[in-house]
């Protein structure tokens, strides 16, 4: 048995790329903060399912417009001709990935995407006959060279716990699309491979995250990164990745902001409302993260809804929990201690309010988990 030579890239990690890092586990949180009702949950997994295909299509040279392949994924048009088909065969290629989720990366897949995405592609069509001008096409295989490499860079994939798992999928990425492997859909395999890889890790934002599409915004710098006379090291590639990585997490949040204002119908506030809304959202997942041990369940629910009212007054929790005003009165002066209330008004019309201004007490830091630590020290 010959003994493969271990992929073992030499890449050092920026400072900044920690701190996508640490963006990508906010918007996380964020996303389960928002609450998204279960059917929007789906409508946008649909929606960027489409952009996925479509921008990984467009980047194939394969243009197709958005509203087809909307038409196409949702079983709304039977698709005819190459450009059609390619959006069909693309969207099996994923949900066979989808199947794979238990299984680690192997050459197989290869061969198997390379089926789907050409072979079935070109083969499989009404317009094919004796008489046809098309030609069909015949399986192609990888050189032993490459398998070698791939087989190589898959086992690094599969077993590295150094790198991060985005990193670690722009790597691949770039990888792949620097072998020769098969004479076309090389760039969809790298696609499909990268978020079946996210997909894994469960970095793909419950099924939001789209990098095609910035992809395509840069489509020439991408371009020029692989392919005859390209002479880029793969840790320019991974820096222009982390850069596309980060402006899908800015598209992404962006979506997410534009649900929760719906929510909480922001432009019917007050100016000074939004102000708090607009921190209630960089910032109101924090409060899970607040140990029990600092703020019971009561002083959590005042703050959840205070986070969704913006301003709460006394009488209005006692009605809502059903308490004396003292207990009331004890729980905002706990959260007064720690900061994260302020009073607003005074006499009959006082209110409490978020605090938008961070907490700088020691001894709660100590309550928190080790990422809100650094997220807080930086």
């Amino acid at each position: 048995m010959i003994l493969l030579q271990k992929y073992e890239p030499q890449l050092y990690t920026e400072e900044h790329h920690f701190r996508i890092f640490q963006r990508h586990e906010e918007l996380i949180k964020i996303y389960d903060f928002v609450e998204l009702p279960v059917q929007l949950q789906e409508i946008e997994k649909q929606n960027s399912r489409i952009l996925r295909n479509y921008y990984a299509n467009a980047l194939d040279h394969n243009l197709v417009d958005m509203k087809t392949v909307k038409y196409v994924l949702n079983g709304n048009l039977r698709p005819k001709g190459l450009s059609e088909r390619a959006v069909e065969q693309y969207n099996k290629a994923e949900q066979w990935l989808n199947t794979q989720l238990e299984q680690p990366l192997q050459v197989s897949m290869m061969y198997q995407l390379h089926k789907l995405l050409t072979l079935d592609l070109y083969n499989n069509r009404e317009d094919i006959n004796l008489f046809s001008a098309h030609k069909t096409r015949t399986p192609e295989r990888i050189s032993y060279d490459n398998e070698q490499q791939l087989e190589a860079l898959f086992e690094f994939i599969n077993t590295d716990t150094e790198y991060h798992p985005v990193a670690l999928s722009w790597i691949m990425h770039f990888r792949l699309l620097n072998m020769q492997l098969f004479s076309e859909a090389q760039t969809k395999m790298a696609l499909l491979l990268q978020n079946f890889v996210l997909r894994k890790r469960n970095m793909d934002l419950h099924g939001l995250f789209s990098v095609e599409h910035e992809l395509y915004l840069a489509k020439n710098d991408y371009q020029a990164f692989f392919g005859e006379g390209a002479n880029t090291e793969l840790q320019q590639q991974i820096e222009f990745g982390m850069n596309m990585y980060s402006n899908q997490l800015d598209r992404l949040k962006i979506l997410l902001r534009s649900y929760f204002r719906k929510q909480i119908d922001f432009d019917k506030h007050t100016p000074r409302l939004k102000n708090i809304m607009n921190y209630v959202f960089e910032r109101g997942f924090k409060l899970k993260e607040i140990d029990d041990s600092v703020l019971n369940k009561r002083q959590k629910l005042i703050m959840y809804i205070i986070q969704q009212k913006g301003f709460i007054a006394t009488k209005e929790l006692i009605d809502e929990f059903g308490c004396n005003r003292k207990t009331i009165q004890r729980d905002f002066n706990a959260l007064l201690d720690l900061n994260l209330v302020k009073v607003v008004g005074q006499g009959a019309g006082l209110k409490y309010a978020v605090n938008i201004q961070e907490n700088k007490y020691d001894f709660l830091e100590r309550y928190q988990s080790a990422y809100l630590q650094e997220d807080s020290a930086a």
